[in-house]
């Protein structure tokens, strides 16, 4: 997979983690042809790319120590809207159990890998990988930095610049 985009995810002003979005690049050729010349933000590209069968991966690569069931909660409570609270309850409980230990130090990586309607999360690189299978978890994981209120507005603009680079070359 390369690298497609990313961003800061920042709370209450504190630079949490930095987020990246990786895919396979015959993804984005995929979209490129059925797309064309539309802007990212006037199409269902984003949508597209969430819900994609493909394997793509999100790394969240921490800025400061944060306890591990404020990583698990936040990103749970994101997900509500998307998939509704039992959904959410179960994700998250998901990654506090993956997680283990009580906080994610500082320059701690998770890995957060979907394809098709299985998601693979683990804080090695492709490692020791822990996995749960949800209808429409996935595109709900991937909406929730690049749908039209994502929690890193920053991470979806380097998404959407990284995507229309990678379209040029």
């Amino acid at each position: 997979q390369s690298l497609i985009g990313g961003g800061t995810r920042t709370k209450w002003g504190f630079r949490v983690y930095a987020v990246g979005i990786y895919a396979d690049p015959k993804i984005v050729k995929s979209l490129k042809k059925k797309y064309g010349d539309a802007t990212i933000a006037d199409s269902g590209l984003l949508r597209d790319f969430s819900e994609s069968k493909q394997a793509r991966t999100m790394l969240l690569r921490f800025h400061r120590e944060v306890a591990s069931s404020d990583v698990s909660e936040a990103l749970g409570d994101a997900l509500i809207d998307k998939v509704g609270e039992e959904t959410s309850r179960q994700f998250s409980s998901f990654i506090l159990d993956m997680v283990g230990g009580d906080r994610m130090i500082k320059g701690s990586d998770l890995y957060i890998t979907c394809k098709g309607e299985k998601l693979l999360a683990s804080l090695k690189e492709g490692k020791d990988a822990e996995s749960i299978s949800i209808k429409g978890l996935c595109p709900a994981i991937f909406m929730v930095y690049l749908g039209k209120t994502p929690v890193s507005p920053q991470a979806k603009e380097g998404f959407e610049k990284g995507f229309a680079e990678m379209v040029v070359s």
